[in-house]
């Protein structure tokens, strides 16, 4: 089964791939003179306790003046493979011409009518939006859903209607009066039910490192000693373009995709034109990396810059571990030891308290035994699922030993794994004061782990039938 996912730019397909595809994925680059690709991915749903294989392909913008012929190209041929094509659209926007475009375009290639087509109303996260949704039915496609891929709103149910159209014509029913609104009704004192074989999603999936920090850290030696063997590394050479470099490897048994990047330099050091790219490409990296290796310089101590490129780690949810090479320059240096290294990078960079930190000498293979080992252990706890039960009972007593502002929780649910993300349906977000979620995030490292993971909270206002 095929899904293509379509539409003008800015609209979140991207954002709604990503959500499907269950993490986040780097699209190719939109520069002068390179053509913008779909993006094949294969993903693997559980859908009502069922193990469904398929294929995301996510397309270009139609309608972008830089690429409009190429892009709609791509479009084409990813329409030629199409079980299912989900046109997106922004429901705040309303239907623009932009959308009238796109549609024209399907219709010219033939799918309208030959290929199931949900019309896919992004950035609804308000259900003030719904009477925004009518406009968009005068296309006349086979379903219009909203949803909200920053909030993961209906990201599950576009997954059954997918599996449905895919299968054949969906469904008439005559229950009018049940809404999703309906369905959405929470109770604090409901029994909540995982599917059953749903909570393990059974995804075979190359773990992907990248190797990311400023230049000459050691990143290109420390790739070589993995390796074993010495690989061209590209440079930033003016006029050339400088892209991540995938090298597939197996790595003590296993294997791994390690992702080397062009060194990152200060904003005021960073030559207009190839390396902005080089940096921006750094981080779409980061996006569809599982594990990012922080190199730094253990000689040189660590910069500000360091802390940078951390928090752009963090940012894209990526998984982290700090490595602090070339230590055996400190070996003669009897007043530093790893202890006070260590000390002296938590300092500057609190903000990866989750990090470890693994000290390696990559010209003289050191430390990599240890940082092998903590690849896979960081990546298996990047992977840890909690059943809704489990984590919605751990809240509610965690908020009875520090709820400042007495928010109400009524349930708890892990949205998504990559990286372990948790949406809590409240009586009132604003109630949730940003230490509670600090304390909340805590709890959970304190008995899930999720060592050198990054945790997201996001809180919604319950839809509760007292409330109604």
């Amino acid at each position: 089964m095929n899904v293509v996912i379509v539409g003008r730019p800015n609209v979140g397909k991207s954002s709604i791939f990503n959500r499907l595809l269950g993490k986040k994925r780097s699209l190719v680059l939109d520069v002068a003179g390179v053509t913008r690709d779909r993006i094949v991915e294969p993903a693997t749903w559980w859908v009502r306790g069922k193990e469904i294989k398929l294929n995301l392909i996510d397309t270009g913008g139609l309608g972008d003046g830089h690429f409009k012929e190429e892009i709609a190209l791509q479009v084409q041929t990813a329409l030629k493979e199409a079980s299912v094509i989900l046109f997106v659209m922004d429901i705040r926007e309303g239907l623009t011409s932009g959308d009238q475009e796109v549609f024209h375009e399907l219709r010219k290639s033939g799918a309208l009518g030959k290929i199931p087509m949900i019309g896919v109303l992004n950035k609804a996260d308000n259900e003030n939006l719904d009477e925004e949704a009518t406009p968009f039915y005068e296309l006349g496609l086979d379903m219009i859903f909203p949803v909200s891929a920053e909030h993961a709103l209906g990201i599950d149910d576009l997954k059954d209607l997918v599996v449905d159209f895919a299968n054949g014509p969906a469904k008439e029913t005559d229950d009018e009066d049940e809404s999703d609104e309906d369905r959405d009704e929470i109770d604090e004192n409901v029994i909540i039910e995982d599917a059953p074989e749903a909570i393990e999603e059974k995804v075979a999936r190359i773990p992907h490192i990248a190797i990311i920090g400023q230049p000459n850290v050691g990143k290109s030696t420390l790739l070589n000693a993995i390796c074993g063997e010495k690989r061209s590394i590209v440079s930033p050479i003016a006029g050339t373009t400088v892209d991540s470099i995938d090298t597939k490897i197996n790595w003590r048994g296993q294997d791994f995709i390690l992702i080397d990047t062009a060194g990152i330099r200060r904003k005021n050091k960073t030559e207009q034109g190839i390396e902005v790219l080089s940096v921006v490409q750094s981080r779409k990296t980061l996006e569809r990396a599982d594990v990012a290796l922080l190199v730094m310089d253990g000689e040189k101590g660590v910069y500000d810059q360091d802390e940078k490129i951390a928090g752009l780690i963090e940012e894209a949810g990526c998984s982290v571990i700090m490595v602090m090479n070339k230590w055996d320059l400190q070996e003669d240096n009897d007043e530093f030891s790893q202890k006070l290294a260590e000390e002296e990078l938590r300092k500057k960079i609190r903000f990866l308290g989750y990090a470890p930190l693994v000290f390696t000498t990559a010209t003289k293979g050191l430390g990599l035994d240890r940082l092998h080992r903590m690849i896979e252990y960081v990546n298996e706890q990047r992977r840890v699922k909690i059943a809704t039960r489990e984590i919605t009972d751990f809240i509610r007593a965690e908020i009875d030993v520090y709820n400042p502002f007495n928010a109400r929780f009524y349930m708890v649910h892990q949205s998504g794994r990559n990286p372990p993300t948790f949406v809590a349906h409240v009586s009132d977000p604003k109630k949730v004061h940003f230490s509670l979620a600090r304390h909340l995030i805590k709890a959970i490292r304190k008995k899930w782990g999720y060592l050198g993971t990054p945790i997201r909270f996001h809180f919604l206002k319950a839809k509760n039938s007292r409330e109604k």
